[in-house]
């Protein structure tokens, strides 16, 4: 089989694995503060190549790289290039509170992106990928003269689909346009029993939220070749605020048991609405970054991102939410990649940091999050192909005013194929 039929092979076979396996998945395990908002948010998160640098994006620009997170780098691909780029995703994580632990684990789709060449000055991107997840239980006990249990379970989650453009207006100096397909839907339920008591009747709540609409991003990307073989490249994005439409039905009902493993017995309806009509208000964002590189030897990058989370509501009503920043500094090397070297010298190393505040503010505590990360490529022999590893260790929440620390494990597996599929071959 030639290299050109290997490429195109490879990307059939992922092509048909992504949209058969899953790229409706989640690509995150279930956590207690996606209770909140929207849920555990992705919508930052890059491909595996730059998860290995601490997740910098915002001035990641190169002929051979996907870069979502900041349109305007498109701009900068080959125009005769067919570019290609799919991951996958594992994490483990360890719960803990005060005084227990629990571990859990799962693997998932990441992302999957395509980008090419539609004049010499435009390109273009078109991708999918996760965009937020909703996975919790808990439960409260109430030792009352007739005790009583609540408990409370979110399942489902958001996607994203998205089409970039990137194009040169001057010299380094190159803008884009993100359009963002949301779509998906959330589910909370919220269970009233009384366990031990044949008179009173059980009750629960099921609200299920349901989102198709569209965001915009747009991206600014300047590069400046300096003495020595040396580039720096600025790097901005903004997510524009929108007035997002989304419906919810509500499914209020009493029930015999209907707790632990018992099967629920309807008795009667006290509330059922229909796709009722939610205005959600959606947050800005904003981002900067700069990268220091030469020739393609290394490279180091720092970025900081900003989202207005304090200003999202539904139909009016805010949740417990506040702004959320991060910083991300990261790099990579490559020992010597030439045609002579030796197979070790032409992969590359990254290593990186991530700090953030999210969103989630419990109690009147701030959940932050930290992680280190390590990644590499490496080269496929003869082949415009590269496979990409990303391991992340890190730490999110906290063991405070009884509430809970995630400690995570991340491994990201992405492969990135590219090919001139644009030339007419000559055969003599």
């Amino acid at each position: 089989m030639t290299i050109n039929k290997l490429h195109k092979t490879l990307l059939l076979v992922t092509m048909i694995f992504v949209m058969a396996g899953g790229v409706f998945a989640q690509a995150d395990i279930a956590s207690p503060y996606s209770r909140f908002g929207l849920g555990t948010m992705q919508k930052n998160r890059t491909n595996t190549l730059m998860q290995g640098m601490g997740g910098i994006s915002n001035a990641m620009t190169d002929k051979y790289l996907l870069n979502n997170s900041n349109p305007a780098s498109y701009a900068m691909m080959d125009s005769l290039t067919f570019l290609f780029d799919a991951g996958f995703y594992m994490k483990y994580v360890t719960y803990r509170t005060s005084n227990a632990s629990e571990k859990g684990s799962n693997a998932s789709f990441d992302y999957f992106d395509l980008g090419f060449g539609v004049t010499k000055w435009l390109k273009m991107g078109i991708g999918v990928a996760p965009y937020s997840n909703r996975a919790y239980t808990s439960t409260a006990d109430f030792d009352f003269q007739y005790p009583y249990s609540i408990d409370y379970e979110g399942t489902g989650g958001l996607n994203k689909m998205y089409w970039a453009s990137g194009f040169k207006i001057y010299k380094g100096l190159a803008l884009g346009f993100k359009l963002n397909y949301i779509f998906g839907n959330v589910t909370d339920a919220t269970t009233l029993y009384f366990p031990d008591n044949i008179h009173f009747h059980n009750e629960k709540r099921t609200i299920n939220l349901s989102f198709n609409d569209l965001t915009f991003d747009l991206g600014l990307i300047y590069q400046q070749q300096l003495k020595d073989d040396y580039t720096i490249t600025f790097g901005a994005t903004y997510g524009i605020p929108a007035n997002m439409n989304a419906h919810r039905d509500v499914f209020v009902r009493t029930m015999f048991k209907g707790y632990g493993s018992l099967t629920e017995t309807p008795i009667d309806t006290i509330l059922y609405i229909k796709n009722e009509r939610v205005k959600v208000k959606y947050p800005q964002s904003a981002g900067a970054g700069i990268t220091l590189q030469k020739n393609n030897r290394w490279l180091l990058g720092i970025d900081f991102n900003w989202s207005n989370w304090e200003a999202f509501s539904m139909n009016g009503v805010s949740d417990s939410l506040q702004n959320s920043w991060n910083v991300a500094i990261g790099g990579c090397y490559t020992p010597f990649n030439t045609s002579v070297s030796s197979y070790l010298r032409k992969i590359t190393y990254r290593a990186g940091f991530h700090y953030d505040k999210t969103f989630f503010n419990i109690y009147g505590t701030s959940i932050n999050k930290y992680g280190v990360t390590l990644g590499l490529s490496l080269p496929i022999t003869r082949a415009m192909t590269m496979l990409n590893f990303a391991f992340e260790f890190g730490k999110m929440g906290t063991v405070k005013n009884n509430l809970i620390e995630e400690s995570y494990f991340n491994i990201s597996f992405g492969i990135s194929l590219r090919d001139r599929w644009f030339i007419k071959r000559r055969y003599k």
